[in-house]
């Protein structure tokens, strides 16, 4: 859908990039590099979502702060966000050049998607899209330390709670996080930050499966 409405893009005046979840690094990524693109072609273009959530460690976008929350009226098409691989795809496909913005929010999208090169690595092309990004001037230190090492203070005092609850079961194979809205309200976490914790799991050798018990109801069940 995205390439046949860009190939048609001289038909339409403004253009929305939708972000349907704004806490989607990957998503956000790709709609920045895509509205960067827009305004090279000079066109009119907004970025819009319906619920405006996301950590700081999205400061690291280029158009973060254009991101709104009232569709425009004078739209006429909007285009889904998509992953950034998918994106990158596009534009190599397409021979269209990437510049400082555009790779920088496509490394930051990258780094998210695979986390940090460890998942989603499926063959070489990866590490092909990040040195041409590294080639097409991304800031990579801004985004390591934006989408890999940034950690607010609030998901670290609920990462220590968790690790020092965590159950092992099932021969240390299984991984249990029992939580309730006492814990988010004690350490000011979102129950969408148990992310982290079940990472860390994971990361122990004998752990391929963690189930997470938020008020006494199954909500996660991730295996390795």
């Amino acid at each position: 859908m995205v390439e046949k409405i860009l190939k048609e893009i001289d038909n339409y005046k403004h253009i929305v990039i939708v972000v349907d979840d704004a806490t989607n690094v990957g998503c956000m990524a790709s709609a920045n590099a895509l509205y960067t693109y827009l305004l090279q072609l000079h066109k009119k273009v907004s970025l819009y979502t319906q619920h405006i959530e996301y950590s700081l460690n999205l400061l690291c976008l280029p158009w973060i702060d254009k991101l709104k929350t009232s569709y425009p009226s004078s739209a006429d098409i909007e285009l889904k966000a998509i992953s950034s691989v998918k994106m990158f795809n596009y534009f190599q496909k397409n021979m269209i050049k990437l510049n400082h913005k555009m790779a920088t929010s496509l490394y930051a999208g990258l780094l998210y998607e695979t986390k940090g090169f460890q998942v989603n690595i499926l063959d070489n092309n990866i590490f092909i899209m990040a040195q041409k990004l590294l080639d097409s001037n991304a800031d990579i230190e801004l985004c390591t330390k934006s989408i890999l090492n940034h950690q607010s203070l609030s998901v670290l005092r609920f990462k220590a709670l968790l690790l020092n609850r965590m159950l092992l079961k099932e021969e240390a194979t299984l991984a249990v996080f029992e939580i309730d809205d006492k814990d988010l309200k004690k350490t000011g976490a979102k129950i969408e930050d148990v992310s982290v914790v079940i990472d860390e799991a994971l990361s122990l050798p004998t752990v391929t499966n963690v189930k997470v018990i938020y008020n006494k109801k199954l909500i996660r069940n991730k295996y390795e």
